[in-house]
């Protein structure tokens, strides 16, 4: 088997995960593949010819995706594969390292957000929003300011430490060509992810955040002239719950997941920031938020 590290566990695993880090470590999970058994198998003969199919609890998850296959996910341990006819090993991956990451995390007692993070002067500082709202490009504007990368669009967060902390993903992130382009990373090295997917993956060779990081600050990206504004409390838990796994899969996550939630809220301030979807603005908008956050630094030491 393979052995990789991802998210501070050890992962052995069938499939070839050239995402992860190759490192030999302990094993915390178990990826295997299932060729004897046939994807339609694990769903409802209703569901079998739609897209995707989500069943998903704390304990166990199964993850349908039409012409790909299925994904059964067990306790946080164990990711079983069942992959459809003839399916481009890519496209497991690209399902592995995102959808199935974020539902074992869940399952392993972690709050999971849709955000990517960067190391900013040893801070973890997490960037939320939807799909499509700039989470990648702001974080890759950042690392192209010298600072690294924690995780691209699934953020990890303990938080049975405190504070909490958020741990390392693996090194790459999803990019536009033309944000690469603006960017000046180099676009030949971009990724094949997905034959119908805009963005590619980039693949980081330098500035990769490899400990755990305690989690300083949360912008929730919106659209709109550049600004940071504190959001209130009440709203900035809602946010929290709506820019999370699992609740972007269709499972509430119940109490549990709700109290998560709140008790961020209580430990952090969550801020709006607001940014043009401008490629060229992406520099200002990391100085933005460099500024934003070494002024909390500041004022904390004071």
């Amino acid at each position: 088997m393979f052995s990789y590290s991802a998210y501070s566990l050890g992962i052995k695993s069938d499939l070839h995960l050239p995402e992860f880090l190759a490192i030999d470590v302990g094993c915390d999970v178990t990826i295997r593949l299932d060729v004897n058994s046939t994807p339609t198998a694990y769903v409802p003969l209703e569901v079998a010819d739609k897209p995707a199919y989500f069943k998903i609890t704390s304990e166990e998850a199964i993850i349908f995706v039409k012409d790909i296959g299925v994904f059964l996910v067990n306790d946080g341990r164990e990711v079983v594969v069942i992959p459809a006819p003839r399916v481009d090993d890519r496209l497991i991956r690209l399902y592995i390292v995102g959808t199935v990451m974020a539902v074992l995390l869940y399952q392993r007692g972690l709050l999971v957000l849709h955000a990517s993070v960067v190391n900013i002067n040893g801070c973890a500082v997490a960037f939320l929003g939807k799909s499509g709202a700039g989470k990648s490009s702001t974080a890759a504007a950042l690392l192209a300011r010298g600072h690294e990368i924690v995780a691209d669009d699934v953020a990890a967060i303990n938080m049975g430490a405190n504070p909490a902390t958020v741990f390392p993903g693996f090194p790459q992130i999803k990019l536009s060509t033309e944000a690469a382009v603006s960017l000046g990373y180099d676009a030949e090295s971009l990724l094949l992810l997905h034959p119908l997917e805009e963005k590619r993956g980039y693949r980081i060779t330098q500035r990769f955040s490899q400990s755990p990081l305690l989690l300083k600050r949360i912008y929730v990206l919106a659209e709109a002239a550049l600004n940071i504004e504190p959001i209130r409390p009440q709203e900035a838990v809602i946010e929290l719950v709506r820019h999370s796994r699992p609740t972007t899969l269709f499972h509430s996550g119940g109490a549990p997941h709700f109290l998560q939630c709140a008790s961020l809220v209580k430990e952090l301030t969550i801020y709006r920031l607001q940014r043009p979807r401008s490629l060229s603005l992406l520099p200002d908008l990391a100085q933005l938020v460099e500024e934003h956050v070494a002024r909390d630094l500041q004022q904390a030491t004071v």
